[in-house]
């Protein structure tokens, strides 16, 4: 939103208001190396997203849509920033690409890292992922506030 301020006839200046948006964004990756992964993707939205960021903690989940895969370790941030989802998906793509990810491993069953928006400013962006149970227990767990802060400077 913009704000509109006449200094005088002649002059005039505006103040940008930021808005915030909460987004709630599911990481998940099959790699035995999730702790890393997580890591690394807590250090890249940080710095991409120059907000408040809550953690829910990671859990394990048995792979949907691939049934060779190795488990998956989820977990959920709650996102407040200034970016709305068509800044930040971009964003969160170029992330999954930075730590490897290819169509070819995905067709294998190898997911490196999937970043996905699931839920912006009260609209449910990804119905079927929304549902999901270990997405329930974590946004539970976000709203209880029990998730460990990370806030970039």
């Amino acid at each position: 939103m913009l704000k509109f301020i006449v200094v005088s006839k002649k002059v005039c200046t505006f103040a940008l208001e930021m808005i915030k948006h909460k987004l709630y964004i599911s990481i998940g990756t099959n790699l035995s190396t999730a702790d890393q992964v997580l890591l690394w993707t807590k250090r890249k939205l940080a710095i991409s997203f120059r907000g408040e960021a809550v953690y829910s903690t990671a859990v394990q989940t048995e792979p949907i849509n691939f049934p060779d895969s190795a488990p998956f370790t989820n977990q959920l941030v709650e996102l407040t920033t200034t970016l709305t989802t068509k800044m930040a998906r971009p964003l969160l793509k170029q992330m999954e690409r930075e730590l490897g990810r290819t169509d070819e491993d995905k067709q294998r069953g190898v997911v490196r890292l999937d970043l996905d928006i699931l839920w912006q400013d009260g609209e449910v962006l990804k119905p079927e992922d929304w549902e999901r149970d270990w997405v329930k227990a974590a946004v539970a767990e976000l709203t209880g506030g029990a998730g460990a802060t990370y806030t970039s400077e």
